[in-house]
């Protein structure tokens, strides 16, 4: 995409039989098949339109993702900067259209969390679990983006976050399943987090790190206020180290478009187990989109659950899009 400083959005397409349809979808003046060479395509008309210094938007700047090499190349020539996390940053904080799109997607990711506790009966696999997630929202017209989950019995558990990679592991009673899904709206995507128990109440153990969780949660809730920081968030969720749980997976990211700040990963274990006061990193702002979700896990590794949701930052504190209950989902 070529946005110039005048005139409006020119669009290349990869794809020549997605030109129709890119048409028809998107809000751009001009929308053109790339060639097979699509980065000597877009260099030539940066070329035509006399262009000198260009900015670069790449794909995240949390993991400096850009532009493929070989298109890269063929810009050769041009003043080159890269403003992918100042592009970011202008989609960091939602619009309220933007909020009622993320609403809906998080409204279609709760239906996917519901059918897999419906699904969820002793002899069913991951596979069939993940299809009648996915089939909770496609038939309302919304888009995959993530379904990970795992299965293991509670007494025996295996690990301590959802899998990328569902099996055909069949459940049995007594089986806890950890998720994280994620339905899409257009561009706009929901996230929620609960553990799902099969035919049986979770034991106490588990129970705990459940309690924990939501501790954290709404510690973590509270705080994100605008103004707040990343640093306020460690020290809210301390509760999960007081436990003697750390965690693994981030404590909170920005999300509902794309993924990025603010961002608190595992690193913040070291801060909970030492006493001292967190940095305070980045700030929060009004209308930002983040994710809030504690992952308290055992030392070993062997045992946690994750228990979070898709958020608004609200001058009262962060308001969850979902209208899930924050409570063990039990499936009969």
């Amino acid at each position: 995409m070529i946005v110039p400083p005048e005139g409006g959005v020119e669009l290349f397409v990869g794809l020549v039989n997605h030109v129709p349809n890119a048409r028809e979808e998107a809000d751009a003046d001009r929308v053109e098949w790339g060639g097979y060479q699509p980065g000597e395509t877009v260099a030539a008309r940066l070329r035509e339109l006399g262009a000198g210094r260009i900015g670069l938007v790449g794909v995240a700047a949390t993991w400096n993702v850009g532009m493929p090499y070989a298109h890269y190349l063929a810009l050769a020539g041009f003043e080159l900067d890269d403003v992918t996390r100042e592009f970011a940053a202008l989609r960091a904080t939602k619009s309220a259209e933007e909020i009622e799109r993320l609403r809906g997607a998080a409204e279609l990711t709760d239906l996917a969390i519901l059918a897999a506790r419906d699904a969820a009966r002793p002899g069913v696999t991951e596979l069939e679990l993940v299809a009648e997630a996915e089939h909770a929202y496609r038939r309302r017209g919304g888009a995959v983006r993530i379904t990970f989950l795992r299965s293991m019995p509670m007494a025996a558990p295996t690990g301590c976050l959802p899998a990328q990679n569902p099996t055909a592991r069949r459940l049995e009673r007594g089986d806890v399943i950890l998720t994280e899904f994620s339905a899409s709206l257009g561009a706009y995507s929901g996230q929620v987090h609960r553990p799902i128990f099969v035919g049986a109440e979770p034991t106490g153990e588990w129970q705990r790190l459940f309690d924990v969780a939501r501790d954290a949660y709404e510690r973590i809730a509270a705080s994100l206020r605008p103004g707040a920081t990343e640093g306020d968030a460690i020290r809210a969720a301390a509760v999960i180290g007081d436990a003697g749980y750390a965690i693994y997976d981030d404590l909170i990211h920005g999300y509902g478009t794309d993924y990025g700040p603010p961002l608190v990963d595992r690193s913040c274990v070291e801060y909970w187990r030492r006493g001292g006061d967190p940095p305070a990193g980045r700030t929060i702002e009004r209308g930002a989109a983040v994710v809030i979700q504690p992952n308290p896990i055992t030392p070993d590794e062997r045992m946690g659950l994750q228990l979070g949701a898709l958020t608004i930052v609200r001058d009262d504190g962060a308001e969850c899009l979902h209208t899930l209950p924050f409570e063990p989902l039990v499936a009969a």
